[in-house]
C-alpha cells in the first residue's frame, strides 16, 4: 500500500506576468495598516520594485528594511527582529531574492517569538505563529516563497543553518516573472543553477513522493531548456516566465521532499568563501550526483530522459553519467565554475569541509546513499580537483 502524502504550500500563489501588483490588495485584504517591507539596497536601485512600493505607500504605512546582504548572517536576522518588534506592524512583505525573502520569514516569526533567532536555529521549534507574510521573488531560483524554511549563516563558524517550521510558510506567494527580466547574467546563472540542483535533490531524495516527482521532473526538464537562453537573452520573457515556474516547482518539492548531500556539502564552504548559494551547490552536484545515483538507477534514468539525454539500451550507470555530463556542460554555458579551486577554496580546507558536510544531518538523511567521513572526502576532493569519473 502506498504511503499517504501531505504536500506543503503556501496559502496562497499569485504567479504570471504582472502578478506583482497584485500585492497591494493582498496586503489590505489582510488588513494590513502597517508593512515592514524587507529587501536589499540592490533591488532598491534597480527601481523594479517602484510601482509596488508607491501603491503600498498610498494605501498602509511602509517602513523599509534594506540590510539584507547576500548569503545574510544571522546578526541580520537580529537586526531584523529589533526592527519588527519596535515597529508594531501587522505584515511582513520580503520582496528580492531568497536571502532577502528568508529574513522577512524571521521578522514574521520573531515578531512573535521572544528571544533571538539563533535559539529558533532547527525544526519545529518556534512557538508561536508569525505576523501575516507576502513574498515576492525578483530571482527565478531559491523558491524561499514555496517553503518553510529561513536560512542564515553563522559566519564565525563557516556554517550555514535554518529555521524550519509551517510557521515560516508565506501566507501568499507572488511571483511575477517580469521583475526577473533586468536581473544580470551572473545571478541569472546562479539562481538557476539553485532551481536545477533543488529539482535534483529533491527528486532523488528518500522522502520525494509522486507529487514532488512530477514537479521535479518538469522543473530539470525546462531548466536544461530555458536557463541557457536567460543567460543569453535577458529580455526573453518567455524563457523568464518558464524559469520563475521551475523555481516555483522546484521550491514546493524542496519544502515537502528536502534537498540531501549537495546542499549539505555546499553549506559547508558558501558562506565563508563568500560565493554565491546557486555556484556552490551547483558545484557540488556533479559530484554528489555521482556518489548517489548508484543507489536509486531507476531515477537516474528518469533525470536522463527528462534532460533529452538518450536511455535505450544504455545500463542505470551509463545513464547517470549522461546526466553528470549534461549538468557540466550546462554549468561551462553558463559560466559557472566547476570546481571548488576555481572558486578559491584552498586544498588543505577539504578535511574540515568534509566534517561540515557530514554535520548538516537534517539533509543527508534524505540522501539515497549514506555518506561516511573517508566517502565526504573523497567526495569534496573531488570537488576541489573538478575530477569526475573512476579514480
Amino acid at each position: 500500500m502506498q504511503r499517504a502524502n501531505t504536500l506543503k504550500v503556501p496559502g496562497k500563489v499569485i504567479f504570471g506576468e504582472g502578478a506583482a501588483r497584485s500585492v497591494v490588495d493582498e496586503a489590505k485584504t489582510m488588513g494590513c495598516k502597517r508593512l515592514l517591507l524587507v529587501t536589499d539596497a540592490q533591488v532598491l536601485k534597480s527601481g523594479v520594485l517602484y510601482d509596488v512600493v508607491k501603491s503600498l505607500s498610498a494605501n498602509m504605512q511602509v517602513k523599509i528594511f534594506s540590510e539584507v546582504e547576500p548569503e545574510p548572517d544571522i546578526m541580520t536576522a537580529d537586526l531584523v527582529t529589533r526592527t519588527v518588534r519596535e515597529g508594531e506592524f501587522d505584515l511582513v512583505c520580503g520582496m528580492g531574492g531568497g536571502s532577502v525573502m528568508d529574513i522577512a520569514k524571521i521578522a514574521s516569526v520573531m515578531a512573535t517569538n521572544s528571544g533571538d533567532t539563533e535559539q529558533y536555529v532547527g525544526v519545529d521549534l518556534l512557538k508561536e505563529p508569525g505576523l501575516a507574510k507576502i513574498l515576492l521573488p525578483t530571482t527565478a531560483g531559491t523558491g524561499s516563497e514555496m517553503t518553510p524554511n529561513a536560512i542564515v549563516g553563522l559566519h564565525e563558524k563557516g556554517a550555514k543553518v535554518g529555521v524550519i517550521s509551517p510557521y515560516i510558510m508565506a501566507d501568499a506567494a507572488v511571483v511575477d516573472p517580469l521583475l526577473t527580466v533586468t536581473l544580470p547574467a551572473k545571478p541569472t546563472a546562479s539562481s538557476g543553477l539553485d532551481a536545477l540542483a533543488h529539482a535534483i535533490e529533491s527528486y532523488i531524495s528518500l522522502d520525494s513522493n509522486p507529487i514532488t516527482d512530477l514537479l521535479s521532473l518538469r522543473a530539470i526538464e525546462l531548466i536544461m531548456r530555458n536557463l541557457p537562453m536567460v543567460f543569453s537573452e535577458g529580455d526573453n520573457v518567455r524563457a523568464r516566465s518558464a524559469m520563475s515556474l521551475c523555481a516555483m516547482m522546484a521550491g514546493i518539492s524542496i519544502a515537502n521532499a528536502g534537498t540531501c548531500s549537495g546542499h549539505a556539502a555546499a553549506y559547508g564552504y558558501a558562506g565563508k568563501y563568500n560565493i554565491p548559494h546557486g555556484f556552490s551547490v551547483a558545484v557540488a552536484l556533479p559530484h554528489v550526483l555521482e556518489f548517489s545515483l548508484r543507489s536509486c538507477p531507476q531515477k537516474a534514468k528518469a533525470i536522463a530522459e527528462t534532460m533529452g539525454v538518450a536511455t535505450s539500451g544504455v545500463s542505470s550507470a551509463d545513464a547517470g553519467t549522461q546526466v553528470i555530463k549534461a549538468i557540466v556542460s550546462l554549468m561551462r554555458e553558463v559560466e559557472c565554475p566547476t570546481s571548488l579551486s576555481q572558486l578559491g577554496v584552498p586544498r588543505a580546507e577539504i578535511p574540515t569541509l568534509a566534517r561540515n558536510m557530514l554535520k548538516t544531518a537534517r539533509l543527508l538523511v534524505h540522501n539515497p546513499r549514506s555518506v561516511n567521513e573517508v566517502e565526504a572526502v573523497e567526495i569534496i576532493t573531488r570537488m576541489w580537483e573538478g575530477k569526475l569519473g573512476p579514480s
